[in-house]
């Protein structure tokens, strides 16, 4: 198996996992665990911006470095509307709390919106993927 074979595989792969988060973001709002469906959305939208720069052969090891790539490349370039780049920062912004801050609260309605938005986040992603 050549790279680019080993590349195609593994962008499947952050695809399936960013259309499980989502699963998993869907779960944890239904079961009233706000913070950690906030961590799932984040996290689809990563493992989509990641698969989205493996397809251009780009690979990084820390989140910043995928969010700093994925506006360069996507953003400042009018390839995708700076508000993904808004919504990705503030997604990245507030898992952080959720996860380090313990009395960080979230309202249901404004992560059931962000489950939405990631959902279009992730299919943008795909159709760029499919080009």
């Amino acid at each position: 198996m050549n790279k680019q074979q080993a590349d195609k595989i593994l962008i499947k792969l952050w695809l399936e996992k960013a259309d499980q988060a989502i699963a998993s973001a869907k779960l944890e709002h239904s079961a009233g665990h706000l913070s950690f469906a906030v961590n799932r959305i984040y996290y689809a939208c990563f493992y989509a911006a990641t698969a989205l720069l493996l397809k251009e052969g780009k690979q990084f090891s820390r989140h910043s470095a995928v969010m700093s790539e994925f506006n360069r490349s996507y953003v400042k370039t009018g390839k995708m509307d700076v508000r993904w780049s808004k919504f990705y920062q503030t997604l990245f912004d507030d898992r952080q709390e959720g996860d380090y801050l313990p009395t960080v609260e979230f309202e249901s309605a404004d992560v059931a919106f962000r489950i939405e938005q990631a959902e279009v986040f992730v299919g943008l992603v795909r159709s760029f993927i499919d080009k």
